[in-house]
């Protein structure tokens, strides 16, 4: 059906019963943008090559999820970060 700029190609069988994405690289449901996301689960009809979906100025790129990764988010104060950030914020409650 078609390819996203990622490389992973779309298909459908014959009936449109079913649809499945061959990954180009690393098998990861959250590397399909939302575009073919749509499409994959039967929100839309109609491929992305043959009625491209309208984006907002708003939206931002698709990213694949990176949870579990190095490359994963982690906040100020987290315990997984080298060199923990001293909270002067916060006094620690001690029973009398």
């Amino acid at each position: 059906m078609g390819e996203d700029e990622q490389g992973n190609i779309y298909y459908r069988s014959r009936d449109d019963k079913k649809r499945w994405v061959i990954y180009n690289g690393v098998i990861e449901a959250s590397r399909i943008p939302p575009d073919w996301h749509g499409w994959m689960h039967f929100t839309y009809d109609e491929p992305p090559t043959d009625q491209p979906f309208v984006h907002k100025p708003w939206e931002k790129p698709h990213q694949e999820n990176h949870t579990g990764t190095s490359a994963a988010y982690v906040p100020p104060g987290s315990i997984r970060l080298a060199q923990p950030v001293e909270r002067r914020d916060y006094e620690a409650w001690q029973p009398e």
